[in-house]
């Protein structure tokens, strides 16, 4: 079997205004989801809420670049990438509101269940590549984690092992800079992307404000791995404008000034701006997505409230 290289697998350099609108939509369906999400845990109907407020650009731009034959192993708060993949609002709650373990078909829709256990599923997304590529079947995996889950053990052994093994696995690492209240420069004295390629891992660290800079590189990223048959990591640096999860309070430990600089980058409102600034959408396009978040806001309103 002749692999093809890199080179010969094409990736994202421009985007067309279909993808843009695209990349939009799914970012303020996230949004809009998170804020009733985390309103209804107030309100009891949920047991606990880990907020993507922040992470919107790059949960959406990775998802849309490596398309829905990739197998997803998602931390806790990808529920953007979730609503992309095809989880209902309601099944994405439910797991939330303690009613099931996870509410939808993993197999289904290559989105298998979160982890609330630091970096576990970092060695269940490599082992199940490996073993897809052993059975002849689709072996192309995305494993997400936060940089705090990236100084557990598991993390280094399964950058180890897929290199190894030549693991058809990206790594995309979203690095909000907190580890629940420890700040990254107390975890550790490199970047993510350079402890990668300590593993022989290629990387790369990207701003994670625009979703398409993270669409490119993630693009790019997956012709790597398609191409060359050999993992990849990607870094993305994101800002975190709720607390750890409903639970923390962020103004213990951050100061005003750091949370309004995360608030003030925030990926969903810039992007909406510059795409409105563009052309790309209008008045009439950014109402019609308002209306569908607001119908389902009402809905998971009557369903957990």
């Amino acid at each position: 079997m002749v692999l093809k290289s890199e080179s010969e697998y094409e990736y994202a350099t421009e985007l067309h205004d279909d993808t843009r609108r695209s990349l939009l939509r799914h970012m303020l369906v996230a949004r809009g989801l998170d804020e009733e999400a985390h309103r209804l845990q107030k309100q009891g109907g949920l047991i606990l809420w880990a907020s993507g407020q922040g992470h919107e650009a790059a949960q959406v731009g990775s998802a849309l670049a490596v398309g829905p034959e990739a197998t997803v192993f998602p931390t806790y708060r990808e529920h953007a990438i979730a609503l992309l993949r095809g989880v209902a609002p309601d099944e994405l709650l439910a797991q939330w509101a303690g009613r099931t373990f996870c509410g939808w078909d993993p197999y289904r829709l290559r989105f298998f269940p979160y982890t609330l256990v630091l970096a576990a599923q970092t060695l269940h997304g490599v082992g199940y590549s490996i073993g897809q590529r052993l059975q002849g079947r689709e072996d192309f995996v995305v494993v997400y984690v936060g940089d705090g889950a990236t100084s557990e053990g598991d993390m280094s052994e399964a950058l180890n092992l897929a290199a190894v093994e030549s693991a058809s696995v990206l790594f995309v690492c979203q690095n909000n800079g907190w580890a629940i209240s420890k700040p990254a420069e107390e975890q550790m004295r490199t970047s993510v992307a350079e402890r990668a390629r300590g593993f022989g891992i290629e990387s790369v660290r990207i701003s994670g404000r625009d979703p398409e800079t993270v669409f490119s590189a993630c693009s790019r990223a997956a012709a790597h791995i398609r191409g060359e048959r050999a993992p990849y990591l990607v870094e993305i640096q994101v800002g975190r404008i709720r607390g750890h999860t409903t639970t923390d309070s962020q103004e213990v430990y951050r100061t005003r000034d750091d949370i309004a600089r995360s608030v003030a980058a925030d990926p969903v409102t810039s992007y909406a701006a510059r795409l409105s600034g563009l052309g790309v959408v209008d008045t009439a396009w950014l109402d019609g997505v308002e209306a569908e978040v607001r119908e389902m806001r009402e809905r998971l309103m009557k369903e957990y409230a």
